[in-house]
């Protein structure tokens, strides 16, 4: 590999100056990297424990001939780019992780409002929905007792015991949102001559 100069830091072309990065260089007397482009003339350095960005028109450096001291730093940058990547994931999943937490309080907020009755189920299902929010499902179990009679005409205790068994089924048809699944009654019938 060529070795970087200051000259060819300035002179090369982004293209032709990051094919020869990373490249270990002599910085005011330290060994340090350059190691990759950021923009046309911006690249990243590490030097010193540390990484930062430097324009590659001011930026003065000498070629890092020496083999041992060139393996030593590019390890030395590899571990500190490792443990710094490392860093920056755990940040990013440290965020990732109050930004669920921060949704997930607005989305309780929202619900909240609306069971408190300042906000109508309408207007919550549009704010989840614009937001991508998980929609909000609520099941409520309505128990019921319906009493009644009626007479058939022309007809045994049996055969209207037997059509009633049949037939006879609370209308749940005028309801909304009912689960059809989740509908049950049980039929408790008298059938008595009048």
């Amino acid at each position: 590999m060529s070795e970087l100069t200051t000259e060819k830091l300035r002179a090369l072309a982004p293209q032709e100056l990051a094919a020869l990065l990373p490249a270990p260089v002599w910085i005011d007397g330290c060994a340090a990297v350059v190691i990759r482009m950021l923009d046309t003339v911006l690249v990243e350095v590490y030097l010193a424990d540390h990484v930062t960005a430097y324009s590659t028109q001011v930026l003065h450096v000498e070629p890092l001939s020496d083999p041992v001291r060139s393996r030593e730093v590019m390890g030395e940058a590899m571990s500190f780019m490792s443990w710094w990547r490392q860093a920056a994931l755990d940040k990013n999943a440290e965020l990732a992780q109050a930004h669920a937490s921060k949704l997930e309080q607005i989305r309780a907020y929202a619900i909240g409002r609306h069971e408190d009755g300042e906000i109508c189920r309408d207007g919550l299902d549009c704010f989840l929905d614009a937001f991508g929010f998980t929609p909000y499902w609520t099941r409520v179990q309505a128990s019921y007792t319906i009493t009644g009679s009626y007479e058939v005409e022309n007809s045994s205790e049996t055969e209207a015991s037997e059509d009633a068994e049949k037939y006879l089924r609370p209308d749940l048809t005028g309801l909304d949102r009912v689960d059809d699944y989740s509908t049950s009654f049980d039929l408790s019938l008298v059938a008595s001559e009048v």
